[in-house]
C-alpha cells in the first residue's frame, strides 16, 4: 500500500524518531539486565548476546528497507511496537490513521 506525499514526509520524520526510540529502549534494557550484579555473571552475558540478536532482528524487521511501497507497514509495526509518539501520528491524514488503528485494534 503507498501512502501520499503528505504522509510520506511524516513517515520520514517518525521512523527517524522510532528508531532513536527503540534502540534507546533495547539498550537501556540491555545495560539494566548486564549490571544487576544480583545476577550470575553467566546469565548476564548469555542474556546480553541474546538480546543482542534478538534486537537485530527485531530491528530489521521494522526498519529495513525505506519505501513508500514499504512505509505502511512499517509504520503499523512501529505502532504497534510504541514507538511511534502520539503527537506525530496525529500529523498524518486521517485516512492513514484510520486504516492503522482498524488493523491494529483487529490485531489486539
Amino acid at each position: 500500500m503507498n501512502i501520499k506525499e503528505s504522509d510520506w514526509k511524516i513517515f520520514c520524520e517518525i521512523k527517524s524518531e522510532a528508531a532513536k526510540v527503540f534502540c534507546t529502549r533495547q539498550l537501556d534494557e540491555a545495560i539494566k539486565t548486564i549490571t544487576d550484579e544480583s545476577e550470575p555473571v553467566g546469565e548476564r552475558f548469555n542474556f546480553m548476546c541474546q538480546h543482542s540478536k534478538e534486537s537485530q532482528k527485531q530491528m530489521k524487521l521494522i526498519f529495513d528497507g525505506h519505501s513508500r511501497s514499504r512505509a505502511f507497514i512499517q509504520l503499523m509495526q512501529m505502532c504497534s511496537e510504541g514507538l511511534v509518539d502520539p503527537e506525530q501520528f496525529e500529523r498524518l491524514s486521517e485516512e492513514l490513521k484510520k486504516d492503522i488503528t482498524s488493523i491494529l485494534e483487529r490485531r489486539a
